[in-house]
């Protein structure tokens, strides 16, 4: 993509998220003028750090617009939203790493009786919960569809069309 292709998508960025380019200024700390002449193609690609800026400025994913600056995949140190020296690519094709991530750890069950009680979830549930689509769905964690929060209304369609496919 070049300079000019970049700048159209990201002014249709902003304005699909109704941000002035006086808020972007706001936002990034880059003047209005500067910011337009990157919108209008007449700047050159923006570095990785004007990108990350621009994406928290815009409320999205600092790798996509590395990637729509045309950063590839392999240079992008994902954690830490920043390119990579040639040097320092993973050594192999979807290396694991551990991450932190917290989940809810308790569940309200009935007794016998009918009576609700909570019960906590061991170590083992809770990482099968991570991956179990329906279990994520009715979690109160932010999900998100291509950098997009899951509103209540979408679970429930999501839900759904699952239900529909599955049982």
């Amino acid at each position: 993509m070049d300079a000019k292709d970049f700048g159209r998508k990201l002014k249709e960025i902003r304005k699909e998220k109704k941000i002035t380019l006086l808020d972007l200024k706001a936002k990034t700390g880059y003047s209005d003028s500067y910011l337009s002449q990157i919108e209008n193609g007449y700047k050159d690609l923006p570095k990785p750090a004007l990108l990350r800026k621009l994406a928290i400025g815009l409320d999205i994913s600092p790798i996509y617009l590395m990637n729509l600056a045309g950063y590839s995949d392999s240079y992008i140190d994902v954690e830490n939203d920043l390119v990579k020296n040639e040097g320092n690519i993973p050594k192999y094709l979807n290396e694991m790493r551990d991450i932190n991530v917290t989940l809810p750890c308790t569940e309200e069950i009935k007794t016998e009786y009918g009576e609700p009680t909570i019960r906590e979830l061991s170590d083992d549930e809770l990482r099968r919960r991570v991956f179990d689509l329906h279990d994520l769905l009715n979690m109160e964690v932010d999900l998100y569809y291509k950098n997009a929060s899951l509103t209540d209304e979408k679970r429930k369609k999501v839900r759904t069309i699952l239900e529909l496919i599955f049982e």
